[in-house]
């Protein structure tokens, strides 16, 4: 083999190990740095959720309907919240919206520090509530659209020394089960079978 030969057999040997290496190179870059596929992802769940100094409002959602799938305007909703409290004592003092023409706050409001206080929203038959937790209860009166499923509307919520901090509120899953395909409430003469 002659000299000039050889050198481009050398180089094309050298051609899979160089293409092997750049491809090495190029996906372990592509987990490396800061922005990923997952740095954007949220929790699984269903409702709003915001924070305000160290206090964090987590799936903030008013309960389903209890006739219907949406909130007439002028209708109330019940909201169901857990609020918790990773910073000093502190207390909530309002919740508000522009959706509503109030909202009433009754039961717990103090919030000491490492606790959470939890909204129910509407009494399901059969629900049991730990005594332990800290129980509030936030109505949303007075509602000035119709809400229906799908929908948020802002919702703020406002402590003594934390602040503010304002959440999208969704309307949350119906409690209620769906009847099976064929089942005695969802026969075939219902589905048209």
């Amino acid at each position: 083999m002659s000299r000039p030969q050889h050198h481009k057999a050398r180089r094309l040997r050298l051609i899979p190990a160089a293409l092997g290496l750049g491809a090495v190179v190029a996906l372990s870059g592509c987990s490396a740095g800061q922005i990923t596929e997952t740095d954007t992802q949220v929790a699984a769940v269903n409702g709003g959720s915001g924070d305000v100094g160290e206090i964090a409002v987590r799936n903030a959602e008013f309960s389903f309907p209890a006739a219907g799938s949406a909130y007439p305007q002028g209708s109330s909703a019940p909201l169901e919240v857990v609020i918790a409290n990773e910073g000093p004592d502190d207390r909530l003092v309002a919740v508000r919206s522009p959706y509503a023409a109030n909202v009433q706050v009754t039961g717990e409001q103090v919030l000491p520090s490492g606790t959470a206080l939890h909204a129910y929203g509407l009494h399901v038959p059969g629900q049991v509530r730990p005594p332990e937790q800290r129980a509030v209860n936030i109505t949303v009166n007075g509602l000035t659209e119709q809400i229906t499923a799908g929908v948020t509307i802002p919702v703020t919520f406002a402590f003594e020394k934390a602040g503010e901090v304002t959440v999208q509120v969704p309307i949350g899953q119906d409690v209620e089960p769906r009847p099976e395909h064929n089942s005695p409430e969802h026969g075939p003469e219902q589905t048209g079978h």
